[in-house]
């Protein structure tokens, strides 16, 4: 699912690199997937969902909701940029499904790995991190990831043959499950790699205090 999420969410950093220029509205939805799972207590139904979601066409917001905290859907719903990239990932979506021979589906999940203290305190550096990249700055100790677990799965591909996939699941507290689309390792060296402090201290010396979301 790496790929096609590295597709898709291309289209939304493109909205979000941008000022708002007018009033957007969401096109009618055609969506099949509720999004019940991300506030569910299964971490492996959630998964599953945003798995179908990322290939069902329309499923932008159901989508987003999984990729980003709350607070940067807010924040992007205040600048006036929610509705556009909801509709640029559709766009992309229905472009990517209609090239694709086949779903690709969630075979087995074959080991389940809980994220320790640390972990998930990366976690929450990650999703700061996420915010970053949509134009949202904001500290990590806005969130506060409860509970994560590592999926080591057996899926099908877009021609229909068997392959492996890592995925990881990470309940934000008042939030919900959200998705990261690569291992824990992965989630870690992105946060790792991520200085909010020199982020948001290079905002406040530009004059930017405030960036959709107040640093806290």
């Amino acid at each position: 699912m790496k790929k096609t999420l590295s597709i898709l969410l291309a289209a939304v950093m493109l909205t979000c690199s941008f000022s708002a220029c007018g009033k957007h509205t969401s096109s009618s939805s055609t969506n099949t997937v509720t999004g019940e799972s991300r506030k569910g207590e299964s971490a492996e139904d959630a998964l599953r969902e945003i798995y179908d979601a990322v290939y069902t066409a329309d499923s932008g917001e159901v989508c987003l909701s999984y990729m980003y905290p709350q607070l940067t859907i807010s924040a992007l719903k205040e600048q006036g940029l929610y509705d556009t990239s909801v509709q640029n990932y559709n766009t992309g979506q229905k472009g990517y499904i209609d090239l694709i021979e086949q779903k690709p589906e969630i075979i087995s999940i074959d080991k389940t790995t809980a994220f320790t203290e640390e972990q998930l305190k990366a976690a929450n550096e990650y999703f700061a991190a996420v915010s970053a990249q949509a134009g949202i700055y904001t500290r990590s100790s806005s969130f506060n990831a409860v509970e994560g677990y590592q999926f080591d799965c057996t899926v099908t591909n877009t021609i229909g043959e068997q392959e492996s996939d890592v995925e990881c699941m990470i309940y934000l507290e008042n939030d919900g499950w959200k998705n990261v689309p690569f291992s824990i390792e992965g989630l870690t060296s992105i946060a790792d790699s991520y200085d909010e402090d020199k982020e948001i201290s290079a905002l406040e010396e530009a004059g930017a205090e405030e960036s959709g979301v107040n640093a806290n």
